[in-house]
């Protein structure tokens, strides 16, 4: 069965655990969903690992029924369907300002950690933040503006900031009480909660210390406010020593300080985080199930559990369809949500999750095993016809193959998958279907071997491990290879995908390495004999991005990007950089972000001025006393017979057939506006880019004009001309021209 990829618009998380949160891609969702009735079926998120997945189904129409075992992500998501008033935000912060510390206000108490001196005035100043130096554990920068002098910017930090910033780093009192609310003295959990507690720089620790001390004091209507825990997760998220430098928001997985990350001033961290939540969305409506029922359309229906428990509670028979972001390990968010949940909630709260404070790694293997069983749970109990969809982001081979293999153990039979290798963004489909593990010996080195040299042919050109990692992994998952290795003892799915095919593509016997400075995962590969394969996917691509604007004028991109994905299915699915490079060569934009065709790409025009340059050519070779022969494939052969030049007139950028055909001094001779899309294609394909530097000649279209009306040429001066591009045509994508 055909499955295509269905793009979106490029994620654009912001706010607080944006950086923790799948970047699943706007319209996705709705997109996936809409061959579905929103009457008759309910939307079932097991794993509750996306609040925007939640929204985007709700707001489509649908009843959606989510489980979330994560408290911090329940919060996150509650906030995301009832935005928090910006008012109550600011009651919150103001409640807490107020409070009594040490004989002044929390405020300014807070604000004091982080004085500093002004470089320009000398005046005592707060700084926003600290940069800190991990390997010389001290802060080397510091940024503030100034009230007296109005200076502002990032200044190097005084003997007298760095000894500060040093006093903190004890384990004082405040660590103990950070540990208290999570794993008290004698929990068999306290150095893990202890190696959590690590990650904030001393003075940030002391500071959400205080902090939550004080909530003791708040009444109890302001302490359990939804504003005031959106607040203090906000504060917490920004202020562990995960943030690096210069870069900001990185995507951590581990529990490891960055090399030089930025210490945020905890206080200015809550007066941002009352416009960081969002306010501005559409309120949908939520209901807790399953005290409330089944929710109605439109309504989001909330499970505080996991999958296991959540299966127990639905009813027989269940129309549904399942549509999730399968979970990616991350030791850095589960540890620290079960950190945050126990400072909030207490002890009872972060036990949901307390698991992740003792886990220090997560393999593929385990996660695997993890989703087969949680699958397993819901298959059981839902009808044989409810399809499952899977949206995976940050989608690497083995997180892939984790999700394929533990869903097909669960007896759930993978119909469709597409991967978009350059967003790392991959989706799957399946049904249940019972089906044998397979039996007898089994090749698996062969197996994988056949399937990399079945897609290169399909696709026709060099590509990326993590597209053949996933066609291997769904050969096997429909031979029922995946049951087998889960039913042999000591069976390792995802090690043996991955053994298989790093021994085939590492055998050189039908595939190449093409560039062998590059790890395994991030290299290209290509077969060592390529006869019969297809054209190559980016031609194929390009043709079909021209046909689109030939056809039909004035389309967004998105519309184009999903044509375009669905006439390239499965294994090729196209880049969307090569999808807006040949939207760039042969369209123009609108200012209503439209596209339509070049006037002089139209069928007609472009047909025309390649015969003008086939004649100019022949005229310019005519002229040199060259004897000239063909059309749009033309010889330039001196008075002894030999070929000198081979010219071959090209209206696009599929050179490969011209490439291959060679010919004594081969030029090609394209359109300039396919220069930067040859350069896309250049950077995609090393042998590309090889055949283009070993003697090929490029000429664009225009300076064959030049070179027709130019009257000094000569057969001597012919070639100095012919590699000449004035500046003001010079494409800084394309040296080679």
């Amino acid at each position: 069965m055909s499955f295509s990829y269905l793009p979106g618009t490029p994620a654009q998380l912001q706010g607080p655990l944006s950086r923790f949160l799948p970047p699943l891609e706007a319209g996705v969702v709705s997109g996936m969903l809409a061959s579905h009735d929103p009457d008759s079926v309910l939307v079932l998120d097991p794993f509750g690992t996306s609040p925007h997945l939640v929204k985007e189904a709700a707001e489509a129409g649908f009843a959606v029924l989510v489980a979330v075992n994560n408290p911090i992500v329940r919060h996150a998501l509650t906030q995301l369907l009832q935005p928090p008033d910006p008012a109550d935000l600011q009651a919150s912060l103001a409640a807490l300002a107020q409070l009594p510390k040490n004989g002044s206000r929390l405020e300014a108490f807070l604000l004091d950690l982080y004085s500093t001196t002004c470089n320009q005035c000398g005046r005592i100043v707060t700084a926003d933040y600290f940069v800190w130096d991990e390997e010389l554990h001290e802060p080397y920068l510091k940024g503030y503006a100034c009230p007296h002098c109005s200076h502002a910017g990032e200044e190097q930090t005084s003997e007298d900031d760095r000894r500060m910033a040093r006093s903190y780093e004890r384990r004082d009192l405040s660590w103990a009480q950070a540990l208290e609310s999570v794993a008290p003295a004698g929990d068999p959990d306290r150095r893990h909660a202890e190696a959590a507690l690590a990650v904030y720089p001393g003075r940030a620790r002391y500071a959400l210390v205080t902090l939550i001390n004080k909530l003791s004091q708040l009444p109890a209507e302001d302490r359990s406010a939804s504003a005031m825990n959106s607040l203090l997760i906000a504060a917490f998220d920004a202020s562990d020593s995960m943030w690096a430098y210069p870069e900001g928001r990185a995507r951590p997985k581990q529990l490891t300080a960055s090399p030089r990350f930025r210490e945020t001033n905890v206080w200015r961290a809550l007066e941002r985080a009352v416009t960081a939540w969002d306010a501005s969305r559409n309120v949908v409506p939520l209901a807790v199930w399953p005290d409330s029922g089944l929710p109605r359309q439109g309504e989001v229906a909330l499970f505080s559990g996991p999958v296991k428990t959540l299966s127990e509670t639905l009813p027989a028979g269940l129309r549904a369809v399942v549509l999730t972001s399968p979970p990616r390990p991350n030791q850095a968010f589960w540890t620290l949500s079960a950190l945050w949940a126990g400072w909030l909630w207490g002890r009872d709260a972060a036990q949901p999750i307390k698991a992740a404070l003792h886990r220090r790694r997560y393999d593929w293997a385990w996660h695997a095993g993890a989703l087969q069983l949680a699958a397993h749970n819901l298959v059981d109990v839902l009808p044989p016809e409810t399809p499952w969809i899977g949206v995976v982001p940050e989608a690497e081979p083995g997180f892939v193959a984790a999700v394929v293999s533990g869903f097909d153990a669960s007896e759930l039979g993978l119909e469709g998958w597409a991967v978009r290798a350059d967003d790392a963004q991959a989706q799957l489909r399946w049904m249940r279907r019972k089906m044998p593990p397979r039996s007898g010996p089994m090749d698996l080195t062969q197996m994988a071997d056949d399937v990399v040299a079945t897609a290169l042919r399909s696709r026709g050109e060099p590509t990326p491990y993590l597209i053949l990692h996933a066609a291997v992994g769904a050969d096997w998952a429909g031979r029922g290879v995946f049951r087998a290795l889960w039913e042999a003892e000591g069976g390792q799915p995802v090690a043996s995908l991955n053994l298989a095919l790093e021994t085939a593509l590492g055998s050189r016997s039908r595939v190449v390495r093409l560039d062998q400075r590059q790890e395994i995962e991030t290299g290209l590969f290509w077969l060592t004999d390529p006869e019969t394969t297809e054209p190559p996917l980016a031609d194929k691509v390009e043709q079909t991005i021209l046909e689109s604007l030939r056809r039909a004028p004035g389309r967004a991109f998105l519309d184009l990007d999903r044509e375009v994905c669905a006439r390239h299915p499965d294994l090729g699915t196209p880049d969307r950089g090569l999808v807006q490079a040949c939207l760039e060569s042969y369209g123009v934009r609108d200012e209503a972000g439209l596209w339509s065709l070049r006037s002089e790409d139209e069928f007609e025009s472009r047909a025309s001025d390649a015969l003008t340059i086939r004649s100019q050519l022949q005229d310019i070779g005519q002229r040199l006393s060259y004897k000239v022969n063909g059309g749009p494939r033309q010889t330039w052969r001196n008075v002894s017979g030999e070929t000198v030049f081979t010219f071959v007139i090209l209206e696009t950028a599929a050179v490969q057939a011209a490439l291959a055909a060679a010919g004594q001094g081969l030029t090609l001779v394209i359109p300039g506006g396919r220069a930067a899309l040859l350069a896309e294609k250049a950077r995609r394909d090393p042998r590309l880019a090889e055949r283009l530097r070993s003697g090929v000649r490029i000429l664009k279209y225009r300076h064959i004009r030049r070179l027709a009306e130019e009257t000094t040429l000569t057969r001597d001066n012919l070639i100095e001309r012919m590699v000449v591009d004035p500046p003001e045509h010079e494409d800084p994508q394309l040296p080679l021209l």
